[in-house]
């Protein structure tokens, strides 16, 4: 016969295993990586779904798929890439304009207000400030200035020309001033074929590489943190169901402890 002290152990062990296993999915659910399609790259920490909670991804690092499965990254202000891969050891990742137009977009980018900079090719690359100009005549090929294909009629040629460039250095005659971009690389023209993009190693580096980072939920600034695999939390259950049961004396073959029994065939 179970006493009512045994019951009311009882309950509370119950609800307290309960609430402990609905913490632990909590905190793993972010351990699932996915993806938007099988040749798709594959989306984790610092990354997240936007259909995902937002611990499970850094800020600025939302991702979302098209009708057609494929990965967008909307970068400030509204400008949208399609992510082709992702490399989590070097913190970089290849992106394409959708419509392989990206000196369309530029005048709205602002990489200064996202977690991610243009990654060059080699110490001696920089970036540049660009004006571009719609002209009524073809221009002869000149230094500083870079033809934009994507934005030119057959009548109506667009140029880039960089503001590093003097005035005897470029023939405007017959051209009339669009807009002007700041801090891209040079030349414009090839970022449409695709570009890569790097954010900040410092973003949860002792873990991001096996994706098992999270933000922490309490934290007023975005600060990450480290989480481990979910048969942890099933293990540390194991031990305290043990220690709970030494603690109140139910002994593996006493009446009382079968209830208690029942959790060592489910750990």
């Amino acid at each position: 016969m179970i006493s009512g002290v045994s019951l009311r152990m009882m309950f509370f062990l119950f609800l307290f295993v309960t609430i402990s296993l609905d913490v632990a999915v909590s905190q793993y659910d972010c351990l699932v990586s996915s993806s938007c399609s099988h040749q798709g790259p594959l989306i984790g920490f610092p990354f997240r779904l936007k259909e995902q909670p937002d611990r499970c991804g850094y800020p600025g690092f939302e991702l979302s798929c098209t009708e057609k499965n494929e990965t967008i990254l909307e970068l400030p202000h509204s400008v949208k890439v399609l992510v082709k891969n992702i490399s989590y050891e070097s913190h970089e990742m290849m992106v394409q304009d959708p419509e392989k137009c990206l000196p369309r977009q530029l005048q709205n980018l602002s990489l200064a207000a996202s977690p991610f900079n243009f990654k060059l090719s080699n110490q001696w690359e920089a970036l540049y400030d660009f004006t571009f100009f719609n002209c009524s005549s073809k221009k002869r090929e000149m230094s500083y200035v870079d033809p934009i294909p994507c934005l030119s009629l057959p009548d109506y040629p667009v140029y880039a020309v960089m503001s590093t460039a003097g005035i005897r250095d470029v023939d405007l005659s017959s051209c009339q001033k669009m807009y002007n971009i700041s801090a891209v690389p040079y030349p414009i023209s090839e970022l449409s074929k695709g570009f890569s993009l790097n954010w900040s190693s410092e973003i949860c580096k002792n873990c991001e590489e096996s994706m098992k980072c999270r933000l922490k939920s309490n934290s007023k600034e975005p600060e990450t943190e480290c989480i481990g695999e979910p048969a942890t939390v099933c293990s540390e259950l194991q031990i305290w169901i043990k220690e709970t049961k030494n603690l109140w004396g139910f002994g593996e073959f006493s009446g009382n402890g079968w209830w208690i029994r029942q959790f060592d065939n489910i750990f």
